[in-house]
C-alpha cells in the first residue's frame, strides 16, 4: 500500500508540474550506508531509559524525503518492531528515546532509513532502505532501575521528574515495585559522596477506612516473595505491640482469618501495634515498616545495598 501511494504521487507530481516535467533520468540515489547507530549510556540497566543515534550521511541523489525506522530486537531475532518518524533530507544525526527491556540479554538498535527518490533509481525503484545496526547488553539493574554507587545525574535519568532535596538526596514519584499497574508513590534516593545509597518508598492508606490494613500488608509480602520480577527471600516479620507482646504473621491463613484481620486493624487505627518484615535479593536489602502514622497507617520501604555474605 506504501508503494502504490508513493506511485500515485509520484504520477501526480508528472502530471501537475506543468512547464518543470521531473526529469527521468536524473535518478535517485540512496547513501552505500549509514551509521554508526551509537547509544548514551556505557551500561544499559534492565528497565533504564536510553538514547539511540545514527549518522546519516550527507551523500546520496535526488532524493525528495527521508523516513526512519527505529527498533529494538533480541539479537537471536531477525525482525524488529519498528517506530517510524519522517525528517526532511538531508539531517545528519537522528535520535530516538528507548526504553530498555525487563529482561536481560543481548540485543540489537536498528535505525533504518527509508529513501524516497524524486525520480525513479537506475533500477526503476521509487525508494530503497539502508540500516544500520548496534548491539547492546541489557544487565539486571541492583534495584528498581538503578545501580548501587549510581551519581546523582544517572539517577536524574533514571527516573524523569525527580527534583533535589538538599546537597545528597531526590525526590519524586517512581512507579511501584510491589504493586502492578498502580499510581507512582513517593519515593526518595539518597546519596553518600555523590553515590546512591539507598532508597526510600512509602504509601499510606487512611485511618479512617478503618479495615484493610493487615491485607495490604499480606499482600505486600506476598507480592514481594513470589513475583517473578522480585522472588526475595524473607529474613523476619514480626508484628509487634506496645504492651511487649510479639507475634508472627501467617502466610498460609492469615489472607482467611478474618477475626486476626480485625484484631491487627483495630491495633493500627489504635497505634499500639507494627510490622516489620526483611527480605533480601542478591544485591540488596529490603525492609517494610508498617505503622500509623498521623491520620494515615504508612507502609514505609527502604531499599539499601546487600553486603557480601
Amino acid at each position: 500500500m506504501k508503494q502504490f501511494i508513493h506511485i500515485a504521487a509520484f504520477a501526480a507530481a508528472i502530471v501537475f508540474s506543468g512547464c518543470e516535467p521531473v526529469d527521468l533520468t536524473d535518478h535517485g540515489r540512496a547513501p552505500e550506508s549509514i551509521g554508526p547507530v551509537t547509544v548514551n549510556r556505557e551500561r544499559i540497566g534492565t528497565g533504564q531509559p536510553f538514547t539511540a543515534t545514527c549518522v546519516i550521511p550527507a551523500d546520496g541523489h535526488n532524493i525528495s524525503s527521508v523516513e526512519y525506522l527505529w527498533g529494538i530486537r533480541p539479537a537471536a531475532e531477525q525482525v524488529a518492531a519498528d517506530v517510524t518518524r519522517t525528517s526532511p533530507v538531508e539531517p545528519t544525526v537522528e535520535s530516538y528515546d528507548f526504553r530498555a527491556p525487563s529482561a536481560a540479554g543481548s540485543y540489537v538498535i536498528s535505525c533504518t532509513a527509508r529513501y524516497i527518490f524524486g525520480a525513479p533509481d537506475a533500477g526503476g525503484a521509487l525508494s530503497a532502505d539502508v540500516t544500520g545496526e548496534a548491539r547492546i547488553e541489557v544487565v539486571p539493574c541492583d534495584v528498581l532501575r538503578s545501580f548501587w554507587g549510581d551519581s546523582m545525574q544517572e539517577t536524574e535519568l533514571n527516573y524523569p521528574g525527580l527534583t533535589a532535596q538538599g546537597e545528597d538526596a531526590l525526590v519524586g514519584m517512581v512507579y511501584d515495585p510491589l504493586q502492578s499497574g498502580q499510581p507512582n508513590i513517593v519515593t526518595g534516593f539518597q546519596f553518600t559522596d555523590g553515590r546512591l545509597a539507598r532508597i526510600l518508598q512509602t504509601e499510606g492508606a487512611d485511618v479512617s477506612r478503618g479495615s484493610g490494613f493487615y491485607m495490604h500488608y499480606l499482600l505486600l509480602h506476598h507480592h514481594i516473595t513470589t513475583w517473578d520480577s522480585l522472588m526475595l527471600a524473607c529474613d523476619s516479620a514480626v508484628i509487634a505491640w506496645t504492651d511487649g507482646t510479639e507475634e508472627t504473621p501467617d502466610m498460609e491463613n492469615d489472607n482467611k482469618d478474618r477475626e486476626k484481620q480485625a484484631r491487627i486493624d483495630a491495633g493500627f487505627a489504635a497505634g499500639e501495634v507494627t510490622i516489620r518484615s526483611v527480605f533480601h535479593s542478591d544485591s540488596y536489602t529490603l525492609t517494610l515498616n508498617v505503622l500509623k502514622a498521623g491520620e494515615q497507617v504508612v507502609y514505609d520501604r527502604t531499599y539499601t545495598p546487600r553486603r557480601a555474605q
